[in-house]
């Protein structure tokens, strides 16, 4: 799953137009998310121990189970993968989400769009996958955006300095959730379906929270939940309205990102640009939505978030290119040497008959 340049088709299989639209909701999607979990901080629905707002996320990743109806099932010992790895997906999520809603959507974004670079770290550790000069020196890049975020973060207390960590550590589980499943999709003993394993991992995420939702948050309900909503004047309506527009959300991230992966031109390059295009977008949405209403300055446009977003957006791109460029070169290499193979199983008799030809 990380490593989506090798494994994307070739653009012109479909229309110009769907895959536009596809990724523009790609995009979208994504730059909600952090908007979302923020307006249900505002509701009062954002209690970091209940979660509630996480049962809806994953309800929508588990509903990609729709699309998949019709591929193969998983085996079960891909299955229990499947779920281990939402087990650790369960945990970065909702140290992401926690983290965003103490932080702002604005730090969220600048330091969720690291998520690429943690993939690249993961895949070198775990995928033993070699990394160009130029790429590393797209991670040290990023890191000193992520830097100069945390350092920024600093003057505007402890709870944002908290949350912009936890985000921090989220990215880097999250990341390994996309490692640990790309070595579970990739087994050549097993055909697996993206949407079908999205499916199985999003079940198993959605389940767990409803598990926590059954034996901690409705202990709970009452004085956590329902009295927040009161407080803030939130109404009956407007909750489930907030709540199940993050799983509609959620599951038209999931499936675009698959439609995203196979379908896109570009491979790394065009997932870095969309990654950071996410972070510049929800970098300005925060700001036009929320600063002076809500919150305090972590909602609000500062030298020191633009210079940490344009960082990290030019470490993200820059990592993406290289990527491509080592993609490029790989592909040249295996080319040559299928070549070279191939002249050296010539038999006599065919270098021959080739020379011949040529003669004739």
């Amino acid at each position: 799953m990380c490593n989506q340049g090798n494994s994307a088709a070739p653009g012109s299989q479909v229309p110009f137009r769907n895959t536009l639209a596809v990724v523009s909701l790609y995009v979208l999607s994504g730059v909600t998310q952090p908007l979302l979990m923020e307006l249900a901080k505002q509701a009062g629905l954002a209690d970091k121990s209940c979660q509630i707002y996480m049962l809806f996320y994953y309800f929508g990743t588990a509903s990609v189970a729709i699309l998949a109806r019709n591929d193969q099932p998983l085996s079960w010992e891909r299955t229990i993968k499947a779920g281990l790895v939402a087990t650790i997906d369960i945990v970065a999520q909702t140290m992401n989400y926690s983290g965003a809603t103490m932080a702002g959507p604005t730090i969220f974004a600048i330091v969720y769009s690291s998520v690429t670079i943690w993939c690249a770290l993961l895949s070198r550790v775990l995928l033993k996958r070699k990394m160009s000069p130029l790429q590393w020196l797209s991670v040290v890049i990023v890191f000193l955006g992520l830097g100069i975020t945390g350092l920024s973060s600093l003057d505007l207390g402890p709870e944002v300095l908290v949350g912009t960590a936890l985000v921090a550590v989220g990215s880097a589980l999250h990341a390994l959730m996309y490692v640990l499943s790309e070595m579970v999709m990739n087994n050549p003993k097993e055909v697996i379906s993206a949407k079908k394993y999205c499916a199985v991992y999003g079940t198993v995420a959605c389940f767990g929270n409803l598990l926590w939702q059954i034996f901690y948050t409705r202990q709970r309900f009452d004085e956590l939940i329902l009295s927040q909503m009161r407080t803030e004047g939130t109404t009956y309506g407007y909750a489930l309205a907030v709540l199940m527009t993050i799983a509609f959300m959620s599951m038209v991230h999931s499936v675009t990102f698959f439609h995203t992966v196979k379908h896109v031109p570009g491979g790394s390059t065009t997932a870095g640009v969309l990654k950071a295009l996410q972070a510049v977008l929800v970098f300005a949405a925060t700001s036009l939505a929320f600063c002076h209403r809500y919150g305090g300055q972590e909602m609000c446009f500062t030298v020191d978030k633009m210079i940490s977003l344009m960082v990290v957006v030019t470490g993200v791109v820059l990592f993406g290119k290289a990527t491509e460029l080592v993609d490029r070169q790989e592909s040249v290499g295996i080319g040559t040497k299928h070549m070279y193979k191939r002249i050296n199983s010539l038999t006599e008799s065919e270098m021959i008959a080739s020379r011949d030809t040529l003669d004739a």
